[in-house]
């Protein structure tokens, strides 16, 4: 019942503060706010695009008038026209009475985006009062848990900026520590399960990232196509590690805890347990777990890499050249990923013996 209220109470002031965010104007600095006027907005197809390899798109030219509500040009009104493709890949279709940023210079407003802030307090809402009609007060602890690793994170950003990559490995397995124990000692509190969770998951992302950085180094990294990231002006191989370093620790982490969990309440309800039967359960644990995570990260890889796919498949590239640029990196992380999963079960397994199930001692 309690948990019902909070979450109540939770989506109440989300949807007052998501209301607040749409109806928002004067607090954009850079941009303007506007809004569309039109109740139909003047759509016109202007061309049909056809390219060499038979892929149809087409060009629409849209006219319609805004009000500005934002700004030294607030309440005027602009008449703008609109161009933009069917597929909307890098441009976009405006909807009537949506709100929108503009940017105006000598008198004429140049559309910039959709004004769509206010979706991400709503998606926020909805979350957190999920969270909390299901976790109550351990909603709080997470909450708190996921600010902090979104600071450290901009602050592991900002550093690595500063030193231009040069120490990009160092900085996020540094990183992976910290985002582990922070993550860990809020959630469960320093305790002997913590510590045989934190033991394990640091285990599982280094020992495996090592395995596979020599079986790298063993094969000259051979069709590791490290340009074909979306990278910026850093060295790409050393992001490409940064990236899979972090990608593990999800994983790992999420099996750590739910192995060890698994054991620590075992060992607590039966304290005659032995060594060898801590080992079976923690086996079984690890048979049920590793196929699911395995596969989700699999799937999260696919579906990012998907729109890409199309568009190489598309222009009628081979399968092979595709996935070489599209899909090779991705699948790389994800064997890496996977690697850590199976070797978290025997980490998680050990610490859990190690920590929990000593003797005298009270886990």
């Amino acid at each position: 019942m309690k948990r019902a209220i909070a979450a109540t109470i939770v989506f109440i002031i989300g949807i007052i503060l998501t209301a607040m965010t749409f109806f928002a104007t004067d607090v954009y600095q850079r941009d303007s706010v506007a809004i569309i006027t039109d109740h139909r907005i003047k759509d016109e197809m202007v061309q049909k695009n056809k390219d060499v390899y038979g892929n149809v798109d087409y060009t629409h030219n849209q006219y319609f008038t805004i009000k500005v509500l934002s700004g030294k040009y607030k309440g005027k009104q602009y008449k703008v026209k609109n161009v933009y493709y069917s597929s909307q890949l890098v441009s976009q279709k405006y909807q009537p009475r949506q709100r929108i940023f503009v940017d105006i210079k000598n008198g004429q407003a140049a559309l910039v985006n959709p004004k769509r802030d206010w979706v991400l307090v709503l998606t926020l809402t909805l979350f957190l009062t999920l969270l909390t009609f299901i976790l109550g007060k351990k909603s709080i602890l997470l909450v708190v848990s996921m600010v902090l690793s979104w600071i450290i994170f901009y602050g592991v950003i900002l550093l690595d900026v500063k030193l231009n990559g040069s120490q990009i490995f160092l900085i996020f397995g540094t990183a992976d520590i910290i985002f582990s124990f922070i993550s860990l000692a809020i959630i469960q509190g320093i305790n002997k399960k913590m510590l045989a969770t934190w033991f394990a998951t640091l285990l599982g992302v280094f020992v495996s990232f090592a395995i596979c950085y020599i079986i790298m180094k063993v094969t000259g990294e051979t069709e590791m196509r490290y340009e074909t990231g979306d990278y910026a002006t850093q060295d790409p191989r050393g992001l490409f590690m940064a990236q899979s370093i972090l990608g593990i620790l999800g994983a790992v982490m999420d099996e750590a805890t739910d192995i060890v969990s698994s054991l620590y309440q075992l060992i607590k309800q039966k304290a005659d347990i032995t060594a060898k039967e801590v080992i079976a359960s923690g086996r079984t644990m690890g048979q049920e777990i590793m196929g699911p995570l395995i596969n989700v990260l699999v799937l999260i890889f696919m579906a990012e890499a998907l729109p890409e796919t199309i568009l190489y498949l598309r222009d009628n590239n081979t399968i092979s050249s595709t996935f070489g640029f599209t899909l090779s990196l991705g699948a790389t992380q994800s064997i890496i990923s996977a690697i850590g999963i199976v070797l978290t079960v025997i980490f998680a397994t050990l610490c859990s013996l190690w920590f929990l199930k000593k003797e005298g001692d009270k886990a």
